[in-house]
């Protein structure tokens, strides 16, 4: 088996290929009471309780 140089390994590394996932940076885990974030509902009345349109914050 003849080695691969370093240009070579990476042609054949194809790029849709799935890896380890990297170590995570940010907080481990909001302590949050109902495990997610609350939401006000854009729709007001009989409407919200079928469907749900997220507030969009412009700044």
């Amino acid at each position: 088996m003849t080695r691969l140089s370093k240009q070579a390994r990476r042609r054949n590394v194809s790029p849709k290929r799935p890896r380890p996932a990297g170590p995570k940076t940010g907080p481990k885990k909001d302590n949050l009471e109902l495990g997610y974030k609350e939401r006000a509902n854009g729709l007001q009345g009989d409407l919200s309780s079928q469907f749900f349109v997220g507030k969009i914050k412009t700044v």
